[in-house]
């Protein structure tokens, strides 16, 4: 019969063990915080170096916002310019069957792309390359922009200091602080020209119909099998899957309270069913509601390249622009998304006229966003560092 003592001493020893083991689990997911992680590295050498040469507002351009952290892009470097290339291999799938938000993505890397090289002294040329975006294009590479350079006069301004601050922020903004109506008018100014229009929608009543719309995109998409796994498969949890894959949606980025990101990486990885409720609960419960803003950026024809390639220009000046001004702002683009699903799918759009309706804008939505002042900062997402999206085929 065991005594007393040996039972204790038995106990003892399960117990830090089981101590151990969540000690352990905590420094592996990233709970206990060690060590820099060298997926967030491209976030202070975005200046770039003299000796990167024409290459160096890349550095810059890595750093643009794009969907879901696929970081679609590669670039070619000539001597007088560089080549924007769509990286279709990094897709979304069924999320963006035409590649429509990576084309967005690309925009947005020439945009930081164009603000970084005027601060370095180069004039830029941005030409994008002409064509309609077709539904599943397969995995082939394809040249997107190209930005000719030329020598020029330095010119650095508030946009170029907001690159390495702007990130999405996905937590809850102040419901009751209101954007000013000029700020806005400044900013549809700022961004807006033949190629792509923004709206603001503030009033609460449009405001609420456009955020039900939303909500009722994000359930479409949770209940569509295919969009829940392409979303799902784009997930990083711990620290060494982030580091080696460096990009992706990472809980850090998910706008939770931190006690719950810690909670959620103690606990088994979330089922894509469990990801999506979280993912639900948040638009409806506090993206939505907490929001003074909700707006769209619109174009002639969401499918056409040039367009989208505007669109995400017109995005990633415009959030520079808020992060200047200390604004957050977050993607919400559920409904277009849903659009491209419906038109891949032979179905009937029910979203894009009633954005138009609600926005008072002509053409078609391509980008639907939030914004507000956030009640917590947002952290960096990981980033691919410029060696690993350099073609070395240019000669």
């Amino acid at each position: 019969m065991a005594t007393r003592r040996g039972v204790l001493a038995g106990a003892g020893v399960i117990g830090a063990a089981a101590l151990g083991g969540l000690a352990y689990r905590a420094w592996d997911r990233g709970v206990i915080p060690f060590g820099d992680n060298p997926a967030y590295w491209p976030w202070r050498d975005w200046q770039g170096y003299p000796g990167d040469g024409n290459a160096r507002a890349l550095r810059a351009a890595i750093l643009a916002a794009n969907p879901h952290d696929t970081q679609p892009w590669q670039f070619q470097a000539w001597d007088d310019g560089i080549v924007f290339i769509a990286n279709r291999r990094r897709n979304l799938g069924s999320f963006d069957p035409f590649r429509r938000e990576m084309h967005l993505a690309l925009g947005a890397a020439a945009e930081n792309f164009v603000i970084a090289a005027a601060a370095n002294g180069l004039d830029t040329q941005v030409m994008p390359y002409e064509g309609r975006l077709e539904a599943e294009p397969g995995n082939a590479p394809v040249a997107a922009v190209w930005v000719g350079l030329a020598p020029g006069t330095p010119t650095h301004d508030k946009l170029y200091d907001a690159i390495p601050h702007r990130h999405t922020n996905r937590g809850p903004y102040h419901p009751h602080r209101p954007v000013a109506p000029q700020t806005l008018n400044d900013l549809a100014n700022l961004v807006s020209d033949q190629d792509a229009q923004v709206a603001f929608v503030s009033d609460p009543a449009a405001r609420a119909e456009m955020g039900a719309l939303i909500v009722q995109a994000t359930q479409e998409i949770v209940s569509d099998g295919a969009m829940s796994a392409d979303s799902a498969r784009w997930m990083r949890v711990s620290p060494a899957q982030i580091e080696q894959r460096r990009d992706g949606l990472t809980l850090e980025c998910s706008g939770q309270p931190a006690y719950m990101v810690a909670a959620a990486k103690l606990l088994p990885d979330m089922s894509p069913a469990t990801i999506d409720g979280y993912w639900l609960d948040a638009t409806r419960e506090v993206q939505i509601p907490s929001a003074p803003v909700l707006g769209a950026i619109f174009v002639a024809d969401r499918l056409d390249m040039k367009g989208a390639i505007a669109a995400g220009r017109a995005w990633q000046r415009l959030h520079l622009a808020l992060t200047a001004a200390g604004i957050a702002a977050q993607p919400l683009n559920q409904p277009v998304e849903r659009i491209d699903r419906d038109a891949m799918r032979g179905r009937q759009d029910t979203y894009g006229s009633a954005l138009a309706q609600l926005c008072n804008m002509p053409g078609e939505p391509t980008f639907v966003f939030r914004l507000g002042y956030a009640q917590q900062d947002a952290p960096a997402s990981p980033r691919r560092p410029l060696g690993w999206v350099m073609r070395k085929d240019n000669g």
